[in-house]
C-alpha cells in the first residue's frame, strides 16, 4: 500500500497524459479537454505545500489533489467526502451511486494495491526511451551491474518512472556496454540510435568508463504487461465519471451544478476610479451583519480595508469545506465556497470576477437583511 501512495501522483499524471495522446489502450470516459484541465499547471503555486484534501480550494495542477483524494478513498474504502451540512442545497448524489463508488474504490483499489505490492524493483528511464518502453519498441534495458541491479532476474517486476510495469524475461551480462551493443540488437536496446559509437555516448552520460569496467553491465530483457496500473486507474476514473472526479476534487453536486467544471484561479481586481479592491467594497456590505464580528472591523485607511479583505478571502480559500460550480439566479454560472460556519464567497465561473461575500444560510435571510 505504501508504494501506491508514493506512486499515485505520477501514475495519475501518466494516465491522463496517455489518454490525451491516445497511447493508453483503454477508452477512458472523460474528455481529453477535461483531462487537460486536470493537468493544467498555468496557475500552479511556485512553492506548493502538500495537498490538503479536507479543506481549502484545491490548488493547481488539480491532478495532484485528485490523486491524493483517490488514494485516501482506496485506503478508507469509501469516496472522500468533506461536504459539511451547512443547511445549503440538497446533495444530488444518490445513496445508490455512493455505494457503487464505495464498491469501486474498494475492489479495484485493492487490485491496484496488489499490482504495486508485487513490484520487485523501481527504475527511472529518461525520454525518449521511457516512451519507447511504454510502446514496446525498446525491449532491452542496459544498466551498469551495480547494487540492486545485480539482483534482477527473470520473472521480476520492474516499475519504471512510478507508472509503467514491465516483466523481466532474461538478463545477459557483459564486460562493457560496447560488447553488449555488439551482441544485442541495437534496435531493441536503443531504438533510433544508428551506431554502437552513438550508443556508447548515451551510456557515458550516466556511467564513467571506470565504473563500467569495474562492475560490468547488464542487458535486462523486458516485456510489457497486458494489465498496466494505468489501465486499472483509467477504469476507476471512467466509472467515477465527471461527478465522481468532481467529488474527489471537493466539489458539491446540487441542483444547478455544472458537470465537468473545475475550481479556478481566483482573481481580485480593483474597481475603476477607486483605491478599494472589489473584495474591500464587498466586505463593507457585510461588516455589520454578523453579531459575532466574523468579518472583522472594517475601518481605517483604504489600505487597511484592502488588507482585511485579502485576509478574509485568504481564510475562506484556505479553510472552506464546501465548494460548488453551479447556476444561480441573477449571476448565472458561479463558483462558490463556504467554511464550516456557513460564511463564504462567490466568483464568476471562470474566477475572473469577484461577486461578493456570503452570510450563513438562514430562513428569510433577505427579509432580515442577512443580519444575525
Amino acid at each position: 500500500m505504501e508504494r501506491l501512495g508514493d506512486c499515485i501522483e505520477e501514475l495519475m499524471k501518466f494516465t491522463l497524459q496517455s489518454h490525451i495522446n491516445k497511447s493508453l489502450n483503454f477508452e477512458l470516459r472523460l474528455s481529453p479537454e477535461f483531462c487537460s484541465g486536470l493537468l493544467n499547471s498555468d496557475h500552479a503555486d511556485p512553492n506548493p505545500g502538500p495537498p490538503d484534501i479536507w479543506k481549502g480550494v484545491p490548488s493547481y495542477p488539480l491532478y495532484k489533489h485528485l490523486a491524493l483524494a483517490l488514494y485516501q478513498s482506496i485506503v478508507s474504502g469509501s469516496i472522500c467526502n468533506r461536504q459539511h451540512n451547512l443547511g445549503l442545497m440538497h446533495d444530488e448524489i444518490s445513496t445508490k451511486q455512493k455505494e457503487e463508488w464505495k464498491k469501486l474504490v474498494s475492489n479495484k483499489g485493492l487490485e491496484l494495491i496488489n499490482i504495486m505490492d508485487n513490484i520487485d524493483f523501481e527504475l527511472h528511464a529518461q525520454e525518449p526511451f521511457f516512451s519507447m518502453l511504454r510502446d514496446g519498441l525498446k525491449t532491452i534495458e542496459g544498466r551498469c551491474a551495480v547494487g540492486k541491479y545485480n539482483n534482477i532476474e527473470p520473472g521480476a517486476m520492474i516499475l519504471f518512472n512510478k507508472c509503467l510495469v514491465l516483466e523481466v524475461q532474461d538478463v545477459h551480462r557483459y564486460d562493457t556496454f560496447s560488447k553488449m551493443l555488439e551482441a544485442e540488437s541495437l534496435l531493441q536496446v536503443l531504438p533510433g540510435v544508428k551506431s554502437t559509437e552513438e550508443g556508447l555516448q548515451i551510456y557515458r552520460k550516466f556511467y564513467t568508463e571506470e565504473k563500467e569496467r569495474s562492475n560490468g553491465v547488464l542487458a535486462i530483457c523486458i516485456s510489457n504487461l497486458v494489465a498496466q496500473p494505468s489501465m486499472l486507474l483509467a477504469s476507476i476514473l471512467s466509472e467515477l465519471s465527471y461527478e465522481g472526479v468532481q467529488r474527489l476534487l471537493a466539489l458539491a453536486h446540487t441542483p444547478g451544478t455544472i458537470s465537468g467544471s473545475f475550481t479556478f484561479l481566483l482573481v481580485y481586481l480593483k474597481v475603476r476610479g477607486s483605491t478599494l479592491t472589489h473584495g474591500a467594497r464587498a466586505l463593507s456590505k457585510h461588516a455589520d451583519r454578523s453579531s459575532s464580528k466574523y468579518w472583522g472591523n472594517l475601518n481605517g485607511s483604504d489600505s487597511n480595508k484592502n488588507n482585511l479583505a485579502v485576509g478574509v478571502i485568504t481564510h475562506l480559500i484556505t479553510n472552506c469545506c464546501w465548494l460548488n460550480v453551479y447556476i444561480v439566479q441573477l449571476h448565472g454560472a458561479i463558483f462558490e465556497i463556504r467554511v464550516g460556519e456557513g460564511y463564504g464567497a462567490r466568483w464568476s465561473k471562470d474566477g475572473t470576477k469577484f461577486i461578493g461575500f456570503l452570510e450563513p444560510y438562514m430562513d428569510d435571510g433577505h427579509l432580515k437583511g442577512w443580519k444575525h
